[in-house]
Order: structure tokens, then C-alpha cells, then sequence
């Protein structure tokens, strides 16, 4: 099986709140499906942060800057096509 990894990359002093709430929601969804990790780091700053996917030992990636859960859903799913179960609505 190869490994689903969710990375919130954000800026070190921990901010853009709206995404870690995010960050949270779909890790509580997906626990079961995918890896989840936040980053926090001094090269991100309120311009660059974002979630970013991949999949498998190709590192298969996507990365996607939203604070919607269902955004995030639909990139991992893209970026491991055919064997991710995506759960939420919308879009």
C-alpha cells in the first residue's frame, strides 16, 4: 500500500488559524486514509502557506492553498487516484 501524506506547510510563528482548523477537520476524516503533518517553517509566510499532497514512493504530489476541507479532499484524491474514498460534500 503506498502512503497518503497531508503537509500544512505554515509560517513559523504558527499563523493563518483558518488552515490549521482545516488541517485538523480533514485529518479527523481521513485518520485512517493518510499521514498528516504541519510544518512550520521561517520560508513560508502568509503568501506561500498551503497544504501540499503525495502519494506514493513516486511522491505523486498536489498542493492546494484554500481553507476548505473539501478542497483538500479533492486534491488528495486527485493525486491518489483510484484508491482514496473521499467523504465530505461539496466542493
Amino acid at each position: 500500500m503506498e502512503t497518503l501524506r497531508v503537509k500544512l506547510n505554515v509560517p513559523a510563528d504558527g499563523g493563518v488559524p483558518a488552515a490549521r482548523k482545516t488541517f485538523e477537520e480533514i485529518a479527523d476524516v481521513h485518520s485512517d486514509q493518510a499521514i498528516f503533518q504541519v510544518n512550520r517553517s521561517r520560508y513560508v509566510d502568509e503568501e506561500t502557506w498551503g497544504f501540499r499532497i503525495e502519494h506514493g514512493a513516486k511522491r505523486d504530489a498536489g498542493f492546494v492553498r484554500t481553507t476548505s476541507p473539501a478542497a483538500v479532499e479533492r486534491t488528495m484524491a486527485e493525486v491518489a487516484f483510484g484508491s482514496f474514498e473521499r467523504r465530505l460534500d461539496g466542493g
